[in-house]
């Protein structure tokens, strides 16, 4: 799902109903160099938590479990950059 958005006069950003639904309507607003990043805060964080540790294998020691939690941040964030990247290009294409 590809989307513009655009301010009005005092600020505010309005997203679509299928943002909305999808995702919630409270953000965290990461501000980067080049971009800004809505991450969407859960209604229920700790329920949210509670599912994302039952994703962890059962057994593991803390240093394994560290490890896991590094391997998987790095890949997740090359997909981010890789992402990223492509609309860039898209962005660049446009103009």
């Amino acid at each position: 799902m590809q989307e513009t958005a655009v301010c009005d006069e005092r600020g505010r950003l309005t997203l679509g109903r299928d943002v909305t639904e999808r995702f919630g309507k409270k953000f965290h607003v990461v501000m980067m160099p080049r971009e800004v990043v809505l991450i969407p805060i859960s209604k229920d964080p700790l329920k949210s938590l509670k599912e994302e540790g039952k994703k962890i294998p059962q057994g593991l020691s803390l240093e394994d479990t560290r490890t896991l939690a590094d391997q998987l941040g790095i890949r997740e964030a090359k997909e981010n950059y890789e992402r990223l990247q492509r609309l860039v290009k898209k962005t660049k294409r446009r103009r």
